[in-house]
Formats: C-alpha cells, sequence, structure tokens
C-alpha cells in the first residue's frame, strides 16, 4: 500500500512538471522565434526491501520545426533560413544563440536583440547615426546614405550566422540557448557561410496551442486520478488500522 502511494506521488509530481512546461509553450505563444518545450521522464526501476523503486531522469526536447512568417517589412527584422541561428552576447558576456530576428539600435548605437548584444562575425556591430540600414540575405550589414543625388553603400559589419548541433543545445531561462559543457565545439561554434537570412520578416512561436491546450487537460485529470488514488489508498489503510484494533 505505502508502495502504491509513492508511486502515485511520483506520477503526479511528473504531471506537475509537464504542466509548467505547456503553461510556459502557452505564455510565449506570441513570442517571437520562440521553440516549443518537451520534458520525457525515463525510469530506472530496481528492487530494494520488496518495494520498488526509481530513480527518474528528466530530458529536455525543442521543438526545432520553424513558425509562421510574419511579413513586418522592417529592415532590422529577419528570418533565419537554412536551420540558421543569429548570435548574441548575454548579460554574462556569454556567447548564446536564437531565432528571433527582431533586431533593434540601443542608444549606444549597438545591434540588440532582446537587450542583448549582437555578435557579428568580427566581434560587436555598431551602427552609425543618420544612416539607413540594409541586411542582405548573406548577413553583411550595409548603410546607405545619399549625398549629391548619388547613394553610397558602406559596410557596417556582419552578422554571426550559425548551424547548431542540436543534440547539444540546452535553453537558459533568458530564453536563449546555449552549449552544452560537454560539446564537442567547446561552447565556441563558427560562422556558416551557407546560412542566409531575409529581411522584412520574422520567424513566429511554433506552439501548437490546441495541442497544449488538450495536453494540459489530458494532465490535470490524470492528475486528480493520482490524488484519488492517494486518497483511497490512505482510506484503505485508516480501515486496516481499525480492524486491526477491534481484534486486538
Amino acid at each position: 500500500m505505502e508502495n502504491s502511494i509513492y508511486n502515485s506521488m511520483i506520477a503526479a509530481n511528473q504531471l506537475l512538471e509537464k504542466q509548467t512546461v505547456i503553461s510556459n509553450n502557452l505564455a510565449n505563444i506570441s513570442t517571437t522565434g520562440f521553440k516549443e518545450k518537451f520534458n520525457y521522464a525515463l525510469q530506472n526501476q530496481y528492487v530494494k526491501n520488496l518495494y520498488k523503486t526509481y530513480n527518474k531522469i528528466t530530458k529536455e526536447y525543442h521543438n526545432l520545426s520553424p513558425g509562421t512568417l510574419n511579413y513586418t517589412k522592417r529592415n532590422l527584422d529577419l528570418f533565419v533560413q537554412d536551420n540558421g541561428w543569429l548570435t548574441v552576447k548575454d548579460i554574462n558576456g556569454q556567447e548564446a544563440y536564437t531565432k528571433n530576428g527582431h533586431l533593434k539600435i540601443n542608444l549606444k548605437r549597438m545591434l540588440t536583440i532582446q537587450e542583448n548584444e549582437v555578435i557579428g562575425s568580427n566581434g560587436s556591430i555598431r551602427i552609425p547615426n543618420n544612416v539607413n540600414v540594409k541586411i542582405l540575405s548573406d548577413g553583411i550589414i550595409t548603410s546607405i546614405e545619399k549625398k549629391n543625388n548619388s547613394f553610397f553603400k558602406t559596410k557596417i559589419g556582419a552578422l554571426k550566422l550559425v548551424r547548431l548541433p542540436i543534440q547539444d543545445l540546452i535553453q537558459k531561462e533568458n530564453g536563449l540557448f546555449y552549449l552544452k559543457k560537454n560539446n564537442l565545439f567547446k561552447n565556441i561554434i563558427n560562422h556558416d557561410d551557407s546560412i542566409h537570412v531575409k529581411s522584412g520578416m520574422l520567424e513566429e512561436s511554433n506552439v501548437n496551442a490546441a495541442k497544449n491546450m488538450i495536453e494540459m487537460i489530458s494532465n490535470s485529470r490524470q492528475f486528480d486520478i493520482q490524488m484519488k488514488m492517494i486518497s483511497i489508498c490512505d482510506k484503505n489503510a485508516e480501515y486496516a488500522n481499525q480492524l486491526i484494533n477491534i481484534n486486538n
């Protein structure tokens, strides 16, 4: 009976963890470039003292399929093609990766994504004052200036576009992706010339709202069942104690 209660508690805890992940997916359904997340719990079972005991291993997976495209016609909005990623520097100075192509220029004239500095193929990218910026398909950033009825193009820098090993990716609470410490690339990925971008459009979240809502309802019902199982086992234990007391 104690084993049944234990198993129900383990199952209920796993369902709560799943609900947290699903809630986060639904909360980010409008977040540009957000990737749907899944948690799978694996159990290693062995027998100890006549009871089954479990070692739980939780693995994190992401649905990296592209989201729908939103045509914004804004020069600093980018869609990264060919399974590519944009590279940024987080608040701790660590290299990170994102699918969010909504670029902005901060007060220091640095190119940023969600307040994280965008890393170029040769370092950070600073945008000069009073210029029109255009990003080419190969990630090269140019400024367009008009002088004496003529237009002049000047290269400002180039985006660092990378292709990442999916099996080595982890996502942190800031929404950015990182390479696991034990990866073969020593946490640094080089620029990939084969990756291209399209300006004037953004990749939206790939969260399937209907699917996540159905899973949330299903998990909620399963959680209720586990709670009922615990309650039934507890009542049975009470009845058994009462019978033992009467017989004595």
